[in-house]
């Protein structure tokens, strides 16, 4: 079984592994989706090669994907990146995990190259790595000026060859046997996705419950709920459809009660297809930034928001038991079902 940390990893594998594929199929001119210009091309090469750097300084030490800064303090994001170095499951936060803002591409790279230095200590090797630096900082470049200028430099060596040319250095250094080899051929494949088995791992570990749980146990979270509605319905000119509400829930990983609140800002509404002739979908987004949907639990002090509550939908589905409570009337209602059955 692999452990916490490479399990992580492999969900940046898979991220290049599909790039792979997308550079394959963007290259074939009997396919609808013949990239003439590569920039497409050009994005998906650089994101191969972008999650395959990230997922190799994770296998070596989490903590170096983000920046030094951030692990300062005692954060969600430290103790996280901890959790995966220690292969402490218990401790793992999948939500802090999706949303780290983690180092630049070039900064990732530069460990990169490092880390594999020091692992082989090969003068050929260490060449190899460098044309590989050269290739990757080549792409990465290309696609920043797709993204934000729609215009590629011209340069001296296509994005199609470059990434043909980081395939046979990745060979050369790891072999064309190797896991690597199938990450920029894009045939890496896992039977369960890494996120979604490292969620499962997560809730099929134990969690050790207090002897006793009281009512008490919840209050404070309930107060929190009920003050950042009553602090959002003073923004209410800022977001006239703005909506709150909280289900009381059965939290999947200590079965205890937890609270899922929902949360909507704005109502906007976009064609589905050509506009004036297609139909009009309404969309609820959030132009705060703010999480739709928020899942915590006061007795495991599990939170999860949007990405992971979608994540869990493969594997399960969260019990609801009391629906649309509005936040400055959880305590009376929480109390209600509670002591009802509480027996």
């Amino acid at each position: 079984m692999v452990n916490l940390k490479e399990l992580y990893a492999a969900h940046f594998y898979e991220a290049a592994s599909y790039h792979a594929q997308r550079v394959k199929l963007l290259q074939n001119p009997n396919l609808r989706e013949y990239d003439e210009d590569e920039y497409e091309t050009c994005t998906h090469a650089a994101m191969c090669a972008e999650m395959f750097i990230t997922g190799k300084v994770i296998e070596h030490n989490p903590s170096e994907v983000v920046p030094s800064q951030l692990l300062k303090t005692r954060n969600r994001e430290s103790i996280a990146l901890s959790a995966l170095q220690d292969n402490d499951v218990n401790k793992v936060d999948i939500n802090a995990l999706v949303s780290l803002q983690m180092c630049g591409a070039a900064e990732m790279l530069k460990k990169y190259i490092d880390i594999e230095k020091d692992h082989f200590k090969s003068d050929n090797i260490e060449e190899q790595l460098k044309s590989f630096g050269y290739c990757a900082q080549l792409l990465i470049n290309g696609r920043n000026d797709v993204l934000h200028r729609h215009h590629m430099q011209t340069q001296s060596i296509r994005p199609v060859t470059a990434f043909s040319y980081l395939r046979q250095l990745i060979d050369a250094v790891y072999g064309d046997n190797s896991m690597e080899h199938q990450y920029f051929t894009g045939t890496y494949y896992r039977d369960t996705p890494a996120l979604t088995e490292l969620l499962e791992r997560y809730l099929s570990t134990p969690f050790e419950k207090p002897e006793s749980i009281s009512i008490n146990k919840y209050a404070k979270k309930i107060h929190k709920i009920a003050s950042n509605y009553t602090a959002l319905m003073r923004r209410k000119k800022q977001y006239p459809n703005l909506s709150l509400t909280t289900d009381i829930v059965t939290c999947p990983k200590c079965d205890e009660y937890a609270f899922l609140t929902k949360r909507m800002e704005a109502l906007a509404t976009y064609w589905e297809g050509e506009p004036n002739n297609s139909i009009s979908v309404l969309e609820i987004f959030n132009p705060s930034g703010k999480s739709r949907e928020t899942l915590q639990c006061p007795i495991c002090q599990l939170e999860w928001k949007d990405d992971v509550l979608h994540l869990y939908q493969d594997i399960g589905e969260i019990k609801h038991l009391k629906t649309h409570i509005p936040p400055d009337e959880l305590s009376k209602e929480f109390k209600q079902y509670y002591y009802s059955h509480c027996n």
